[in-house]
């Protein structure tokens, strides 16, 4: 009988425990399926988030299955990381792995070239990105190791307040990456999960009959104020993530070119681009890049052959343009303040360039300019190019035919929303050449109450670029140059007019001159602009100006005007304060319309804030528990202090420390425990004192006398205490009061000689 005694309730720990490990599994399973929503909208397709959340839940059920059989806990996570990288042999290590799963140097060498490909490949695209392979390799890494850290966090050393270190890791970067910021949903279902781990190891520790009241309570409070963060935060509100792009700009870099033009408009303080002087008589579009291709939900800049720039070589011919048309030559000279990109801006057609460094190459096509491992970052350069300057009656005479190699800028994806067309057709019904349809689209956007912002397509869930968003803004009639440009470009297509989308800036303000030399521009981050350019057999590439409110319409689309300016510019007039030549809707209208130059230390600030939020956040346990102490000690220097708020904090401390310290337990076989680890130390009298003071309260006439020296007494074998615990578990008891918690709270931890 004695022997059954015994093991039976061994046998329930034993069942208990596996229990606990299983529900534990299922609650960070619960967090990485969270997370994995919050992560939507960074990669195309579904087969990322199914990679994700397999991964990790193999390598935590793994650890559970582990830990249920008996192996030592100290020994599961070396298996887990094992397990990791057998994972990743398997997976991306191109069949060089020993068995397949064993890693070799060349598995490592192979790693680390998937990891170089990743970095490139997120310079060079936007979200959603393409599911390349280097994305995935990022996933299947990032779920081993996002499941390390939880098992690690909340199963190997127990301690599951602290997986908020890697949920918060996580959840940065939709913040910082996602145009629309973090979606609160996300965010409320990351918090949701993380308090249900929180509640599943509280079940774990004190079994019994659970008591759920509280705990929905401060669930239901943290998951509020979590959605209340997510829709005012910096760097996760749904106006995007502004704080994480208040440094310089980058931009013409990635496969959504257009949507990061968007996310740099909405900027709340201008950022200054670049500088440039011209010999023309008006400021100048500086143009980065032609998009040619459309897939359907993205223009794109079409790859094909370039040839290698030399340093005032000849660039050219323009294709398509005819001797009969007026041009000039103009310089420009151009200087980059805060802007990256491996397109060059400059008036288009360019013709040369001289002063580049490093390595670049031209388009044959479009003849734009792009960087071979080399940007625009620092760069200042002098271009030379022609302002073109055909008539309208020329271009009523061009148009008709279109080479083959302009043919596939007429290419429109199959289940083309219809109002596209229609709306084209509508707008042009009473034009009858090419120049007649292009000029009554232009003015169709101007002439029918369209309005030009920025934040309308971001409320209400139409940014973007692709077929859909635009037949949306054609109904809504809001939208910022982005729209305006794409949906002229897709309704010439169905006219059959060749078309696509142009990237560049608007030709900022002069701070002064004169009519003939109007000095140095200065180019912003609100200046950037996309506008459409269509074909005209004789003529070439033609830009045109449907964005209201912004740019200039050129003079070859007005009736009875003299084209004595190149499409498009504006007039330059002299003054002596800086002046806009264009109308601008600044991304923050209530705030100045002047730049604000913004240090490039700024998202590394940034990010330094978001990192101190965080270890702000899980200190509030250290910080609360102290306060506590505090507030005991002052209490026992007045008469109204007692012996029962010694204990109490006695009781809390070794509790921190890794006692068990049950309710049941007297204070006589308490004061011993204590007086047997802190022995031949002054605490030792001190001990005995306490439990003197506490037994004549407890038992003695009733008094309201002041017990001096209690506080003295207190603070000694709290020292003594403190002191043999060692600096770990100090450390710990810090960081990690569980006497917050209620009373009779298990530890796994209990210090030499408490038992």
């Amino acid at each position: 009988m004695a022997t059954e005694s015994v093991a039976f309730p061994v046998a329930r720990v034993g069942v208990r425990r596996r229990v606990g490990y299983w529900r534990i599994t299922g609650a960070l399973v619960l967090q990485v399926v969270a997370l994995s929503y919050a992560l939507s909208g960074l990669i195309q397709g579904i087969g990322w988030w199914f990679a994700l959340v397999a991964t990790a839940s193999l390598v935590l059920v793994t650890g559970a299955g582990l830990r249920s059989l008996g192996v030592p806990k100290g020994v599961v996570p070396v298996l887990l990381l094992v397990e990791s990288a057998a994972i990743m042999t398997a997976a991306f290590g191109r069949g060089s792995g020993l068995l397949g799963v064993i890693p070799t140097p060349t598995t490592v060498t192979n790693w680390l070239q998937y990891l170089q490909q990743a970095m490139l490949s997120i310079y060079q695209q936007g979200t959603p990105a393409e599911a390349l392979p280097e994305f995935l390799f990022l996933v299947v890494g990032g779920g081993c190791l996002l499941a390390l850290i939880l098992d690690t966090f909340a199963v190997a050393i127990r301690t599951p307040a602290f997986t908020a270190v890697g949920i918060a890791a996580v959840l940065v970067v939709p913040g910082a990456l996602l145009g629309d910021g973090l979606d609160p949903l996300a965010l409320a279902a990351s918090a949701a999960a993380y308090l249900w781990l929180l509640r599943c190891d509280v079940r774990s520790r004190r079994p019994g009959t659970p008591r759920p009241g509280a705990a929905l309570s401060v669930g239901a409070s943290a998951v509020t104020i979590a959605v209340v963060l997510a829709g005012t935060a910096p760097g996760f509100d749904q106006g995007g993530a502004t704080s994480f792009t208040a440094g310089g700009i980058s931009i013409g870099g990635t496969v959504t070119p257009l949507v990061d033009l968007g996310k740099d408009l909405r900027r709340p303080a201008a950022v200054r681009a670049l500088t440039y002087t011209t010999s023309a008589a008006n400021g100048q579009y500086l143009k980065l890049a032609s998009l040619d291709q459309f897939t359907g939900s993205v223009w794109k800049h079409r790859e094909r052959d370039t040839n290698r720039l030399s340093d005032g070589a000849k660039i050219g011919p323009v294709a398509g343009l005819s001797d009969t048309v007026k041009t000039t030559k103009i310089t420009t000279t151009v200087a980059i303040d805060n802007m990256t990109s491996r397109w060059l801006p400059a008036p288009a057609p360019v013709q040369s360039v001289k002063g580049l460094n490093g390595t670049w190459s031209w388009d044959p096509d479009d003849l734009t300019i792009g960087g071979i491992n080399s940007t625009t970052q620092g760069q200042k350069y002098t271009a030379t190019s022609l302002l073109l300057q055909p008539t309208a009656d020329q271009l009523k005479a061009a148009g008709g035919f279109v080479p083959v190699e302009v043919q596939r800028d007429l290419f429109l994806p199959p289940n083309l929303p219809s109002i596209i067309e229609d709306t084209a057709l509508t707008a042009t019904k009473d034009a009858i050449t090419e120049y007649d349809k292009a000029v009554a689209l232009q003015d169709y956007f101007r002439d029918n109450s369209f309005v030009y912002s920025t934040q309308t397509p971001l409320k209400q869930g139409y940014d973007g670029d692709g077929a859909r968003v635009i037949a949306k803004f054609l109904e809504v009639k809001s939208g910022y140059c982005v729209h305006f440009a794409s949906a002229m470009a897709l309704m010439a297509r169905t006219l059959g007019i060749p078309s696509r989308v142009a990237e560049g800036y608007l030709p900022g303000a002069t701070s002064g001159g004169t009519a003939t030399n109007p000095g140095e521009y200065t180019v912003t981050s609100d200046d950037l602009h996309a506008w459409p350019e269509l074909y005209f057999a004789g003529v070439g590439w033609v830009p045109f100006e449907p964005t209201v409110g912004r740019g200039t319409v050129p003079d070859y689309t007005r009736p009875q005007t003299d084209p004595a300016a190149a499409p498009p510019s504006s007039a330059a007039t002299s003054s002596s304060a800086p002046r806009a030549l264009v109308p601008t809707d600044p991304a923050n209208p209530a705030g100045s319309a002047t730049f604000t130059p913004t240090s490039g230390a700024q998202p590394l600030a940034t990010g330094i804030g978001v990192a101190l939020l965080v270890i702000g956040v899980l200190l509030i346990p250290a910080v609360w528990r102290r306060m506590r102490r505090r507030r005991r000690l002052r209490e026992l220097t007045d008469e109204w202090g007692g012996a029962s708020l010694v204990w109490d904090e006695l009781r809390d401390t070794v509790r921190d420390l890794g006692w068990t310290a049950p309710p049941t337990e007297t204070p006589r076989v308490f004061a011993g425990r204590v007086a047997t680890a802190v022995a031949g130390t002054p605490a030792e009298d001190a001990v005995l004192r306490l439990l003197g003071e506490l037994e004549r309260d407890a038992y003695g006439p009733p008094t309201r006398r002041w017990a001096g020296g209690l506080s003295d007494d207190l603070e000694t074998v709290l020292s003594a205490l403190e002191a043999q615990a060692g600096p770990v578990l100090r450390t710990k008891a810090l960081l990690i009061p569980v006497s917050l918690l209620p009373a009779g709270w298990p530890s796994a931890v209990r210090p030499r000689g408490a038992a």
